[in-house]
């Protein structure tokens, strides 16, 4: 049990929370932007994605997200709905928190536990690019071929700038998205430094104290005094 349970390290504890802190603010702001323009909508059509939902930018007179979709079935485009994955987004969130946050007072010196829970901060975001890029492949390329205008296949990029005939759209990572790297950034260079630096005070300090222990005072003769 005095494996399990004990002092909380302290470089380990103020990265997790501070990377819990980031993470949970990842839930409350866009992940991900698309800027959407077509001869209709000259000032574009906005389409934010957070976590577990697709949200327009709210400024405009109509429905941005209503809108896109109309567009998508001139085109021969799926609807844009909610996914499985976004439904497991805030769960996923709650449990590497909580996990995190376990880890941090019981089994804390168990380093393998440790690497779980940073490496599960970084598939978050990565999870999320990965997932993102695939349903945007998907969309492109399970287009109606009876659709009014038949641009045919085509993958929409995760980051950067998509054209399509008369229509292009701007897609970008928003804040959320930079929330949740930072979060994995601090909880994998923070503690990692701290060891790393006391590491080297405990070997200099080693150093200082092997010449001071091994300074005998001898007469003159040469004997130990």
């Amino acid at each position: 049990m005095k494996n399990l349970f004990g002092k909380p390290e302290r470089s380990w504890l103020a990265a997790a929370v501070i990377a819990s802190v980031l993470l949970a603010g990842a839930m409350f702001v866009p992940l991900w932007k698309m800027q959407l323009v077509a001869p209709q909508y000259p000032k574009g059509l906005v389409m934010h994605a957070y976590g577990y939902k697709f949200e327009g930018s709210g400024k405009s007179t109509y429905d941005d997200i209503r809108e896109i979709n109309g567009l998508n079935h001139y085109i021969g485009m799926k609807k844009i709905v909610t996914v499985n994955e976004m439904k497991l987004f805030i769960p996923g969130v709650v449990a590497l928190i909580a996990g995190t946050l376990a880890v941090s007072f019981v089994a804390w010196k168990r380093r393998w536990l440790q690497a779980l829970i940073t490496l599960g901060f970084w598939v978050m975001p990565l999870f999320f690019v990965a997932d993102l890029q695939y349903w945007l492949y998907n969309y492109g390329h399970t287009m109606d071929p009876e659709a009014p205008l038949n641009t045919g296949s085509f993958t929409p990029k995760v980051f950067g700038t998509t054209k399509v005939w008369n229509f292009h759209s701007e897609t970008g990572f928003e804040t959320g998205f930079y929330l949740m790297v930072a979060a994995a950034l601090v909880i994998t260079v923070v503690p990692l430094s701290a060891r790393w630096y006391q590491s080297r005070r405990e070997r200099r300090a080693a150093a200082s104290a092997r010449p001071a222990a091994g300074q005998l005072a001898t007469r003159p003769g040469g004997t130990l005094a």
